[in-house]
């Protein structure tokens, strides 16, 4: 299937017919393509709401809501700046108008995706983007959801159309409901302060292979090395997060009204180490027509 150029706009306004819903016996996702690929509500047959629900997506896509969940490509988090180098260059991009001389997550999820294929309870998005000031490399991404008995599948790729290497990584960011019990629990086996003195990405604590790192409420903690992330959420679901080896990092971002867990494949700040990426950061170069990909698992016990 030919997949449509992705575009810039000054809002995400699309009318309700572009939603798309999956279902099985144990979940209900519904998207929005348009609205930046984003999943707007994930209920679970015995639980209700996993997510906070996003109603409305008329908004300004770089002041977006703090709800549903969308996708992190070619980047994940602050990028400071808004520059990096790269090729003997810096490379500087159009910051964020709500991040001061920043930029956020990617421009990525905001742009419209289009469906690629669709089923009963699988959808596939795709968005073929093509540089401009907010990225300089064309870049083909994909999203793909499944719903299984006990489980949501999302897999994430990320291709290289340009004709030069490219740095980039994936990630998701969803954005669950809150805690319940107080208690986010990761196995993550390190820890990452995204600018340490040198202003590098900097592993801050090597933790046993047992983990089980509790985390605080109004904190951002950026780990690596992780089997799981699990809470109980919402009315008390308790959901568990984990990554395949290419997501082999993990942002927990908790606040009062939301619980994120950004499984993602670069840390924080990793693009600050360019233009000779530390493997340990697991950001990538990637060349002409390569492929990054990974597959994040969300579990859901029954009441």
């Amino acid at each position: 299937m030919t997949i449509s150029e992705g575009s810039s706009s000054d809002t995400l306004a699309h009318p309700i017919s572009d939603r798309h819903t999956i279902r099985n016996d144990c979940f209900e996702a519904t998207f929005q393509p348009l609205a930046g690929g984003r999943m707007l509500r994930l209920r679970h047959v015995g639980h209700g709401d996993l997510l906070v629900p996003l109603h409305d997506t008329s908004f300004d896509p770089v002041k977006w809501p703090k709800a549903g969940a969308f996708p992190l490509f070619p980047f994940h988090n602050r990028l400071r700046g808004a520059a990096f180098k790269h090729d003997g260059r810096l490379i500087r991009l159009k910051p964020n108008a709500a991040n001061g001389a920043d930029v956020m997550h990617g421009p990525a999820h905001r742009r419209a995706w289009i469906v690629t294929e669709k089923g009963a309870d699988f959808i596939e998005m795709a968005l073929a983007y093509r540089a401009d000031d907010e990225w300089p490399f064309d870049f083909t991404a994909t999203q793909r959801f499944e719903l299984h008995a006990e489980h949501l599948s999302i897999g994430l790729s990320l291709t290289n159309t340009s004709g030069a290497p490219m740095p980039g990584g994936i990630g998701w960011h969803p954005y669950f409901k809150p805690p319940r019990d107080g208690v986010v629990m990761t196995d993550a086996a390190s820890r990452w302060e995204p600018a340490g003195p040198k202003g590098l990405p900097e592993r801050t604590a090597r933790y046993g292979s047992t983990g089980g790192n509790s985390i605080e409420i109004d904190s951002t903690r950026h780990f690596s090395d992780w089997t799981e992330a699990s809470a109980w959420i919402g009315d008390g679901a308790r959901i568990t997060l984990s990554g395949s080896p290419r997501l082999s990092c993990l942002v927990v971002h908790w606040r009062t009204e939301y619980l994120c867990l950004e499984p993602a494949s670069h840390v924080s700040g990793a693009f600050a180490a360019l233009p000779e990426p530390s493997p340990e950061t697991g950001l990538c170069l990637l060349a002409p027509g390569e492929t990054l990909a990974g597959i994040a698992r969300l579990s859901v016990d029954r009441p």
